[in-house]
C-alpha cells in the first residue's frame, strides 16, 4: 500500500539508488518537491509534471568536486557546461591559495552579475573593504548552473596586503586578517594556501598558523597545496598537520600523490598517507586528502623556478634569465616540482598554456621545441622570460604525464582518505575561455573516474566511488543537506546509465564535453534534461555559517 500522499514536481521511477553513503544500492522511486527530496520508496499511482524513467539506470547524489579553480572562469561561463555535463552539481572553489580573475582575459563577465564589484572583477592589487564579501553577492545575483562553496586564498591575501617577502609587518598581517574575516563573515567556507607558488612560497609556517587560527574560530576548513610534493613531501605533510594540531581546524591536503621517477623514494606516498591516517586514527584530527585520478595532470610552470629568481621582483627575474650567466645559474637550480624535467624526461611534458603567447597554447611541446631548434630547457626558459609580469608568469601552465596508474589505484581510487577531484575550471568548447583554459582535465576527469575505475577496471564499487564525491566531501566541508539521497535533503540528483558515460576529449582535441548524463538536477531543477543543457541557473552559493 502506498503511503505517500504528497504532490511532487518530479518523480524518478524505478532507478537503482546509490545514496552516497557507501551502502548497498537498491531500486526505488524518488519524489522531488521544490528544492528537496520529498520521498524515496514506492510511488506507484502518484503523478508528477515531470516523470523520469530510470529503469536500468543509476540515481545518485550530484557529484561534489572538492578541488577546482572555477572561481577564475565561472564569471564567463555561469552555465558551467564542462562540469555539469559530467554530473557535477557542487564545486569547492578558490583552492591552492589562488584568488583572482586569472583566466578571464578577453572574456566578458556575465551581464546578470553587473552592479556588484568584487575582488574578481576589480583591477587590484588593492581592494576596498567589502570587495571580498561582494564576491558571493555577485555570484548570487548572476546565478550559475552548479552550487559553489568558496575558499579564501592565502596568496590573494598576501598580494592584497602588499606582502611579497618572507617577513611581514603587523600592519600587513592585520590587513590579511581583516580581509580573511570579511570573507568568513560573508560565508566563505575556509582558507586555502598555495605554498609552492608565488608569493605563498615565501611565507613562514607561523604566518599560515595565525591565519588558520582565525579560520578555526569559524569552524572553517583549511586546504593546502603543500610547500613540496616531492623530496620534502613528508616534512610538508607534517607542516600541514601542525597547522591542524595548533588550531583545531579541519584540514585537507590538496592533490596528494607522488610523481613517478621524480627523484624520490617510491615509498614516500605511502608514508605520507600513513601520516594522515595516524593523525585521523590516533590523534582524532579531522583531515582528508584529495586527488584527480588521471596519470596526466596540469601544473604551474612557476613551481619549477628557484625562489631567488623572483625574490626581488619579476623585472629582476627577467634580467637574470636574459643574462647568460644568470640563466646558467637557473639551469643549475632547476630541480624542483616536476623534477623529472631536470633529469631530461621532456617527453613527459605534453603541452603548455601560455596566455601571453596564445600561438603556443595547446600545441605539442616536442613540436614547439623542434621548431625552435633549441634545447627543451632553453626553449622553456625563453617562454618564461617572455612573461611580462609576475601575474602573467603565474598563469603559465603545463600538462604532463606524471603518475603511475597502479599507484593511483592503490591509493587514490581505493583508499578512503581520498576524495576524488578534477582540479579543473568550468569552461566551454569554443572561444576565448577555452583558449585561456586549454586543459583536457576540464572536460573529462569526473567522467573518467567512473568509466575507467568503476566500469572498465572494476577496481572500486559504484557505492564506494560515489561516497568519495558525495557524502564524504559534504560532511567534511559542512555542506548541510547535500551529498546523500535522503528525504529532506536538497535535490541534487544525477540519473545515468554507466555504460553510456563517455569521455570525448582527447589530447589532440581536448575541448569536447563528456556525454552520457541523462538528467542532472540541481536544487530540484533539471539542468541537464535528456542529455541537453536546459540553460537553468539553479545552483546556489553555499555559505558557511559559524
Amino acid at each position: 500500500m502506498n503511503i505517500y500522499e504528497g504532490q511532487p514536481d518530479i518523480i524518478i521511477r524505478g532507478g537503482t539508488i546509490v545514496d552516497g553513503t557507501g551502502k548497498e544500492s537498491y531500486v526505488a522511486d524518488v519524489a522531488v518537491k521544490g528544492d528537496r527530496i520529498d520521498y524515496i520508496g514506492d510511488l506507484k499511482g502518484v503523478k508528477a509534471p515531470l516523470e523520469i524513467n530510470a529503469e536500468g539506470k543509476y540515481v545518485t547524489p550530484g557529484f561534489i568536486d572538492s578541488h577546482t579553480h572555477s572561481d577564475m572562469t565561472i564569471w564567463g561561463n555561469p552555465e558551467c557546461h564542462s562540469s555539469v555535463r559530467q554530473g557535477v552539481t557542487t564545486e569547492i572553489v578558490g583552492n591552492c591559495g589562488l584568488m583572482g580573475r586569472n583566466k578571464m582575459q578577453g572574456v566578458p563577465y556575465d551581464e546578470k552579475g553587473e552592479g556588484i564589484d568584487c575582488v574578481y572583477n576589480l583591477p587590484g592589487p588593492e581592494y576596498q573593504k567589502g570587495a571580498i564579501a561582494a564576491t558571493l553577492d555577485k555570484m548570487d545575483q548572476m546565478g550559475a548552473s552548479i552550487n559553489t562553496a568558496w575558499l579564501c586564498g592565502h596568496n590573494g591575501l598576501r598580494i592584497m596586503a602588499g606582502l611579497h617577502t618572507t617577513d611581514y609587518t603587523e600592519e600587513q598581517f592585520q590587513h590579511m586578517e581583516e580581509m580573511l574575516r570579511e570573507a568568513l563573515d560573508a560565508g566563505f567556507i575556509g582558507l586555502s594556501t598555495g605554498l609552492e607558488f608565488i608569493p605563498g612560497i615565501l611565507s613562514r609556517p607561523e604566518e599560515v598558523e595565525r591565519l588558520a587560527a582565525i579560520a578555526a574560530e569559524y569552524d572553517a576548513n583549511y586546504s593546502t597545496h603543500m610547500r613540496d610534493e616531492g623530496t620534502y613531501i613528508l616534512e610538508s605533510v607534517e607542516e600541514f598537520l601542525n597547522v591542524v594540531r595548533k588550531t583545531g581546524i579541519r584540514g585537507t591536503v590538496s592533490h596528494l600523490n607522488v610523481k613517478y621517477d621524480n627523484g624520490i623514494p617510491n615509498d614516500y606516498l605511502q608514508k605520507a598517507m600513513n601520516l594522515l591516517k595516524d593523525a585521523r586514527e590516533k590523534e582524532h584530527l579531522e583531515v582528508y586528502t584529495d586527488m584527480l585520478s588521471t596519470c596526466f595532470a596540469p601544473g604551474a610552470v612557476e613551481g619549477l623556478l628557484p625562489p631567488w629568481l623572483y625574490a626581488d621582483g619579476w623585472d629582476e627575474g627577467r634580467k637574470i634569465l636574459a643574462d647568460p650567466e644568470g640563466r646558467q645559474k637557473v639551469k643549475e637550480d632547476f630541480c624542483r616540482y616536476w623534477r623529472f624535467l631536470s633529469a631530461g624526461q621532456w617527453d613527459r611534458l605534453q603541452c603548455l598554456r601560455v596566455p601571453y603567447m596564445p600561438e603556443l597554447t595547446g600545441r605539442p611541446f616536442k613540436e614547439l621545441v623542434e621548431e625552435s631548434g633549441k634545447e627543451p630547457l632553453d626553449f622553456l626558459l625563453d617562454v618564461i622570460q617572455a612573461a611580462p609580469t609576475a601575474e602573467a608568469l603565474s598563469k603559465l601552465g603545463m600538462q604532463g604525464i606524471v603518475f603511475n596508474e597502479q599507484t593511483l589505484i592503490d591509493s587514490v581510487v581505493k583508499d578512503p582518505i581520498y576524495m576524488w577531484v578534477t582540479d579543473s575550471f568550468v569552461t566551454v568548447e569554443e572561444g576565448q575561455l577555452f583558449q585561456n583554459t586549454c586543459n583536457i582535465q576540464n572536460y573529462m576527469s569526473m567522467t573518467h573516474f567512473f568509466t575507467r575505475y568503476v566500469r572498465d577496471l572494476g577496481v572500486i564499487s559504484i557505492e564506494k566511488a560515489l561516497e568519495k564525491v558525495s557524502s564524504i566531501p559534504a560532511r567534511h566541508y559542512r555542506l548541510e543537506g547535500r551529498g546523500v539521497l535522503a528525504e529532506g535533503n536538497f535535490a541534487d540528483i544525477n540519473v545515468f546509465d554507466l555504460n553510456e558515460l563517455k569521455v570525448n576529449a582527447t589530447f589532440e582535441q581536448v575541448n569536447r564535453y563528456s556525454t552520457g548524463m541523462d538528467y542532472v538536477i540541481v536544487n530540484g531543477v533539471p539542468v541537464i534534461e535528456k542529455g541537453v543543457h536546459t540553460g537553468a541557473r539553479a545552483g546556489r552559493v553555499l555559505r558557511h555559517k559559524k
